[in-house]
């Protein structure tokens, strides 16, 4: 039987601290998202490793695309799965500066009318607190995963009192000159194996909720969907 979903993870390619690898971001998006693909039999892509990571622009190692250039190549990797016959897909999430994703769903979903495009951003709901980079959460996860690749005798806190969404006007190193935000030391491999359980379990409720509202959605301005103003 051939998957009616597809799945594509994305992440990012950026510093997490002085304990945690630059591949943060895509092994947690990559472990959730292969678990959810075998629960869901859907069609999984590798993850896309290299993303936006503005936030952390200056800092040896983060690597990213601009905005138009990223915004561009998500859109082609969907319209490729969508000429392969997928209408069900989902964009999975794996960092929080992605902020070109939610355009890009938008014009897709409006531009392709049996097209049904939506995201997860499984980190969103479940970590330990709603900021973590290289805290507790992100490094719990990576113990659990990955753990030869942590070097918690490096780790920190170190919490800004800034908000997060002054992220927008500067870099991150202005609020967090160890280029940590959260409670590293605190992290363990058990918390990262919960925090996955409760991901991959989120995940899969989200998404099939989404998918049971949009299949019942009009977009008004895909070609034959015409509606009355009553103007």
């Amino acid at each position: 039987m051939k998957p009616e979903i597809a799945i594509l993870p994305i992440g990012s390619f950026e510093q997490h601290g002085p304990h945690l690898p630059l591949d943060t971001d895509n092994i947690q998006v990559g472990a959730v998202a292969e678990r959810v693909a075998i629960e869901l039999g859907a069609f999984l892509l590798p993850v896309q490793p290299i993303t936006t990571c503005y936030e952390h622009h200056g800092k040896r190692g983060s690597i990213h695309y601009s905005n138009d250039v990223f915004g561009k190549i998500l859109t082609g990797l969907v319209e490729k799965l969508y000429k392969h016959g997928f209408r069900k897909i989902v964009i999975m999430i794996g960092h929080g500066g992605i902020f070109i994703t939610e355009p890009v769903v938008r014009h897709l979903n409006y531009t392709y009318k049996d097209l049904h495009l939506i995201y997860s951003d499984f980190l969103a709901q479940c970590d330990y607190t709603n900021m973590d980079h290289a805290g507790e959460s992100e490094t719990s996860r990576i113990l659990y995963h990955r753990p030869e690749l942590v070097k918690m005798e490096n780790a920190i806190d170190y919490t800004p009192e800034t908000p997060r969404f002054y992220l927008t006007y500067g870099s991150f190193f202005t609020h967090s000159p160890t280029g940590v935000w959260g409670k590293g030391t605190l992290g363990t491999a058990e918390k990262g194996k919960d925090l996955f359980e409760k991901s991959v379990a989120g995940a899969i409720k989200e998404i099939k909720e989404t998918f049971a509202f949009v299949e019942k959605t009009d977009y008004a301005g895909n070609p034959g969907v015409a509606r009355d103003s009553g103007i």
